[in-house]
């Protein structure tokens, strides 16, 4: 039999049809492939600013109305069409001004303002939440009292400090988890870390080498008996993933800590550079730089809360146009995630997120005097 062979010129010819068809199916795939993209349009007299972040699955607006900017996201799955916005229908009252935002992909709150300041919308008068009465929707106060506590809503669950452990509010029902037999007034380095609550053995004294873990699925308390030794004189630098970060600054050390596994190792000590995440990108830092100043990770949100002269805004995405979320003097940030924030107004907790507005969650006397990590969230 005879054997056939291509010649080198109908290879190369061969070679030259693959890389073409190749070329054209990615051309065409790129056609059709998600991509960010940002445009301005009119609707009637309100620019209007459209962004689209494929990285994080979000559309981003900005709506200027007699120079008055508002600004808010949508975590909506992509869309074909662009200009997504139909209409605008505009509410005023005594200096309050609300936009209706029209449109059939995407849901938000009136975007409101008040002295040329976006604000809130449940922080406008009376009337006009009576005329935008179908987007108020706060949950129905409770008045619940057990022993010191106020319970004023019972779907956010809170672990508040009780000198000896941890009474856990639970839809109205307040269960106990004990820790310690004497008198512990502060837990610096207790840490919340997706399902475990970690809290070093106050009991011994200057040093520990044992921490309680608390599982918040079921609330059994388990006992880590640590490979080193740790200093009370250290602080907590920032969690990631299902790791716990920590600098010991009397001896000079960085640690990860695995509370799942119960593991840990030394990430950094004299010289050597550590570790710290800058949001959510790992950079490396000098041990020293961590034990001259108590340093912490910066996360990435699309929901950003800043407390400014007592007020509490909020800004989206990487914008930085604040909005005014509450009129409470606010004393300090316990916790946030994502869209929810959560708050101390004097002795109160409360809780803040766009959808609902401010929330009263438990009033606590002792929170006028001692407040700071003794309060912590699981939602």
């Amino acid at each position: 039999m005879k054997k056939y062979r291509l010649k080198k010129s109908a290879m190369i010819v061969l070679i030259l049809i693959l890389i073409a068809v190749i070329a054209l199916i990615w051309f065409i795939m790129s056609l059709f492939a998600v991509k960010s993209y940002s445009l301005e349009y009119n609707v009637k007299d309100y620019k209007i600013n459209e962004n689209y972040d494929k990285d994080n699955n979000l559309y981003y607006y900005e709506i200027t109305d007699n120079d008055i900017r508002y600004t808010f996201i949508s975590e909506t799955d992509y869309q074909k069409e662009k200009k997504l916005i139909n209409n605008i229908e505009k509410y005023e009252s005594d200096g309050y001004v609300c936009l209706e935002v029209k449109s059939s992909s995407l849901k938000t709150r009136p975007l409101c303002s008040y002295e040329n300041k976006q604000i809130s919308f449940y922080l406008v008068n009376d009337e006009l939440l009576d005329e935008l009465n179908e987007y108020y929707d706060k949950p129905t106060e409770k008045n619940i009292t057990y022993e010191n506590y106020k319970i004023y809503n019972t779907y956010t669950n809170v672990l508040i400090w009780n000198y000896k452990g941890f009474n856990y509010l639970d839809g109205g029902e307040v269960e106990f988890i004990k820790l310690f037999n004497k008198d512990i007034y502060d837990i610096p380095l207790a840490t919340k870390i997706n399902n475990y609550l970690v809290v070093p053995d106050y009991e011994q004294e200057y040093e520990f080498n044992r921490l309680y873990l608390i599982n918040l699925d079921d609330l059994k308390v388990d006992t880590w008996k640590m490979d080193y030794t740790i200093s009370y004189d250290s602080y907590i630098l920032g969690i990631n993933d299902k790791s716990i970060y920590l600098v010991d600054k009397k001896s000079g050390i960085e640690y990860e800590l695995v509370p799942h596994k119960k593991k840990m190792r030394i990430l950094a000590s004299k010289n050597k550079n550590g570790v710290i995440y800058k949001n959510g990108v790992e950079e490396k830092i000098n041990i020293k730089s961590l034990v001259a100043n108590n340093k912490s990770f910066t996360y990435k949100t699309n929901y950003n809360y800043v407390v400014e002269d007592n007020n509490l805004y909020l800004y989206y995405w990487n914008n930085k146009d604040k909005i005014k979320v509450s009129n409470n003097k606010i004393r300090y940030i316990v916790y946030n995630n994502e869209e929810n924030v959560y708050y101390l107004v004097d002795n109160t907790l409360y809780k803040y997120n766009p959808l609902e507005g401010e929330t009263k969650l438990v009033e606590y006397s002792e929170w006028e005097f001692n407040y700071q990590n003794l309060i912590f969230i699981n939602n």
